[in-house]
């Protein structure tokens, strides 16, 4: 039980702790961001709320080390809440989402939101101070008008027939901006802060000037039976209505929320085929319902639609339903993809760490040797270390050197030691750095390497990180490929079925690699190449082609329920009007024992279709406008290239 408990304390819970710098870094930048405009325009941020962090893939490591990170970096109680309700990746065509650890002082919130976008908490209190200061100094009427309209449209109000007087309506309107003070709470749920509510998210969204989705359950559910006892209204999308589309980032900040606490939904990169999108629907007893939107006026409710679309990326995913071959169209919002500039880019500090206590976990097989240091023990002290040119710190546990020299200085006495049993003559000499002039210059430079300031021994610099064996490569190692990168492990492969092919005799000729491996083959017709199960068991370009087929048919669903109505209908003579059977054609039918129009006759029947009648998909790169072409993966050929040539 220690061993295990050790282990879990290598790892931060919390991004910033890979590099103190950044996060120092971030939180300076973010109150410079802001706008205070004296016009009577709301406080927004000019150009920081158009950030967001993905995390690296996790599946890339062992079971168990994977366990001992998930566990470090998600709350795994919400996840498997909302999961478990279909709230939370309940379809497989997108991306999954993740939800992170948050503080549950009652800011969670805003904490949740900075997560998103920057990977630090709002522990500073930026966008809360700047959240009471929007509802204390500015014209709030029009969120007063849309917090009242959607207070009457609520149920309770509905089935307790509450009526508000003016006097009530301003009490209540000024609770809610004093919820939003930065002052320690003194109410009863023993949190710091105050908990805020659905017009604060709403608020939020407008500084961001950025949607925000949260993804909840619909009632409140007991913590112990699981059964629900009263309703929840918190689920749903936040458009930044006080700001025209053409003025806000279009990609949604995108929360879950769970017993009372909000936590960011991230998504992981990996090189999976699903669209990087959240769905705009909720999964309600086998059947899709839209989400709410929210703090909408009755004008705006009649053009939700338009809405969404101006202030979203809206891309329609072909989904299977639970009946059985049943395809539904969805609409999703696109997702933003990790856009950090490096100098801010937690992301990447922590990768390299974990990276690195994989190498030394995997060295010691997850032995009590490496592992029975706790975190408070590995503080930094803000002195240099002592061996000579050595740009790092010293901490509590290594003084008066850094980790990186502690180890080496072991190392070398272990050496002695052994020598000295083995009853060999030891010259012991001065031990100290002598880096090269230009790693020096690279350290002292790079904040991210020199001073590297992460509260645990695993600092080493960023020239130090595990990079992919082949020569002049940049890209870092996939523990799980040999060493080798994903692009270079790839080449291989494809350089190995290339020899295998022109050395094999001519009856040997049609032989697939997969047959050579003993692997599976493509579920595709007539495809001999591998499948894989993160395409369903097809190749990627027979999963591209499964993928139109189905889109193509939650298409011709529509149409057909449309035409057996049309055909149905008698024209102005009583008799019946007979639709040709090809399912994008609407032409009747001249001959009465005759199926197909004249037209379609021509073109040999209904299950061909022509390249004018299949639908165009967007490109499969995210944030890519373009159309993608089915030559090219699914990718634009544009994109396509770029994808060849760095991988």
């Amino acid at each position: 039980m220690c061993r295990k408990m050790a282990t879990q304390q290598v790892l931060p819970q919390d991004l910033y702790m890979s590099n103190m710098l950044k996060a120092v870094k971030i939180r300076e930048r973010t109150p410079q961001d802001i706008v205070k405009p004296s016009n009577g325009i709301i406080h927004h941020f000019r150009t920081m709320h158009r950030f967001t962090i993905e995390l690296f893939m996790i599946c890339q490591f062992c079971t168990r080390f994977r366990e001992i990170l998930q566990k470090t970096l998600f709350n795994r109680s919400m996840q498997v809440a909302l999961e478990s309700h279909k709230k939370l990746n309940a379809c497989k065509e997108v991306k999954k989402l993740a939800p992170l650890r948050t503080n549950g002082d009652g800011n969670c919130l805003m904490h949740s939101a900075s997560m998103y976008m920057w990977g630090v908490q709002d522990t500073d209190l930026v966008l809360r101070k700047t959240l009471h200061n929007v509802l204390k100094t500015t014209d709030t009427r029009n969120f007063k008008f849309r917090w009242q309209l959607d207070c009457v449209k609520s149920t309770v109000f509905q089935q307790t027939e509450l009526r508000y007087d003016t006097r009530n309506w301003d009490e209540e309107w000024e609770h809610l901006v004093n919820m939003a003070s930065t002052d320690t709470s003194v109410g009863h749920s023993g949190l710091q802060y105050n908990c805020l509510e659905e017009i604060h998210i709403f608020v939020l969204a407008n500084i961001l000037r950025r949607s925000i989705i949260v993804i909840a359950d619909n009632v409140f559910r007991s913590m112990e039976s699981g059964s629900s006892f009263s309703p929840l209204n918190v689920a749903g999308v936040y458009l930044p209505l006080h700001w025209p589309a053409q003025e806000c980032y279009r990609y949604p900040i995108i929360l879950g929320y769970d017993s009372q606490h909000f936590a960011p939904l991230v998504t992981m990169k990996d090189t999976g085929p699903e669209i990087r999108a959240v769905p705009l629907v909720l999964n309600e007893k086998g059947s899709f319902e839209d989400m709410k939107v929210h703090f909408l006026t009755d004008h705006e409710e009649q053009s939700r639609e338009k809405l969404i679309k101006e202030y979203l990326h809206v891309l329609e995913v072909p989904v299977q339903s639970w009946e059985r071959g049943t395809t539904h169209l969805v609409n999703t919002a696109r997702l933003d993809e990790s856009n950090l500039p490096k100098e801010i880019n937690l992301v990447e500090d922590y990768f390299q760490l974990v990276q690195h206590e994989h190498k030394r976990w995997q060295e010691t097989k997850g032995g009590r040797s490496r592992f029975e240091i706790s975190l408070p023990q590995l503080s930094l002290v803000e002195v240099k270390c002592e061996t000579l040119n050595c740009p790092f710190f010293m901490s509590v546990s290594t003084q008066p050197y850094c980790h990186e020299c502690y180890d080496k200085k072991q190392k070398s006495a272990d050496r002695t030691k052994a020598q000295i049993q083995m009853g060999e003559s030891i010259h012991l000499k001065p031990e100290y750095h002598e880096p090269s002039s230009e790693r020096a210059d690279e350290s002292l430079s790079d904040p991210a390497a020199a001073l590297a300031t992460a509260p645990s021994l695993f600092l080493f610099s960023e020239t130090n990180a595990m990079k992919c064996k082949t020569a002049d490569c940049p890209f870092t190692l996939n523990v799980e490929l040999n060493g080798l990168c994903e692009h270079c492990h790839n080449a291989r492969h494809h350089q190995l079925g290339v020899k295998l092919n022109k050395s094999s005799k001519p009856a040997q000729s049609n032989v697939s690699v997969a047959a050579f491996k003993n692997m599976s083959r493509c579920l595709g017709r007539e495809c001999s190449t591998l499948g894989s199960t993160l395409f369903e068991g097809f190749c990627q370009k027979c999963y591209i082609e499964a993928q139109n087929q189905r889109y193509q048919e939650a298409r011709n669903s529509e149409e057909r329920l449309q035409r057996q109505t049309e055909r149905s209908g008698q024209n102005r003579t009583g008799n019946h009007i007979k639709i040709c059977a090809r399912d994008v054609c609407r032409n009747p039918v001249t001959g009465k024992n005759d199926e197909l129009c004249e037209q379609c006759k021509h073109r040999g029947g209904h299950h061909k279709l022509s390249g004018e009648d299949t639908p165009k998909l967007r490109c499969r790169a995210p944030g890519c406008d373009h159309y993608g072409n089915n030559k090219c993966n699914g990718f634009c050929n544009e994109c396509y290239q770029f994808k060849q040539m760095y991988g």
